[in-house]
């Protein structure tokens, strides 16, 4: 009896716990602009402007990630690369780039530990000749700032991030 026990112990504390998220929808309308598509990720940052999660990436030619400037340099100070083509270490990448006047929503997978008003959503957007923005949209992760509209700055017209019922 006391070897299970010991065994049931040794897994419990051996198996990392499963990250406790708040899942939310996020519905992304761009402005209206010719061109290639809107290279974008969505990082959680604290409030000294460090990196502490990307939770989401539009566009899933890696060669292109460098034009997100501010994120770029977040991947190569943090090594988050695979191998010599540069392919990052991140768990967000989850589709195609978005082109102008294009919606779409997205599920947003926020751990909940981070989910603290000191910290916030960076929306980051860049598109090939037409321009990078560092942060298009800031939201910081408060209830008071979810199931309301948000306007953009750069190549994000605006979003709306929307909570899950309780």
């Amino acid at each position: 009896m006391k070897l299970l026990i010991n065994i049931f112990l040794i897994i419990l504390f051996c198996y990392p716990k499963k990250e406790e998220v708040i899942s939310i929808k996020c519905m992304v309308e761009m402005i209206e602009y010719r061109g290639e598509g809107a290279y974008f990720s969505i990082s959680i940052i604290n409030e000294n402007d460090e990196y502490l999660k990307t939770i989401y990436v539009l566009g899933t030619d890696k060669t292109w990630f460098s034009e997100m400037k501010s994120f770029w340099v977040h991947l190569k100070k943090n090594n988050l690369f695979m191998d010599d083509d540069f392919y990052p270490l991140i768990d967000g990448i989850s589709g195609p780039t978005i082109s102008g006047g294009e919606k779409r929503i997205l599920q947003l997978k926020i751990p909940k530990k981070l989910f603290d008003e000191s910290n916030y959503l960076r929306f980051e957007t860049a598109v090939e000749d037409k321009g990078y923005h560092t942060n298009d949209i800031n939201v910081s992760l408060n209830e008071n700032n979810m199931n309301r509209l948000h306007q953009g700055n750069g190549f994000i017209k605006n979003i709306k991030i929307v909570l899950p019922e309780k």
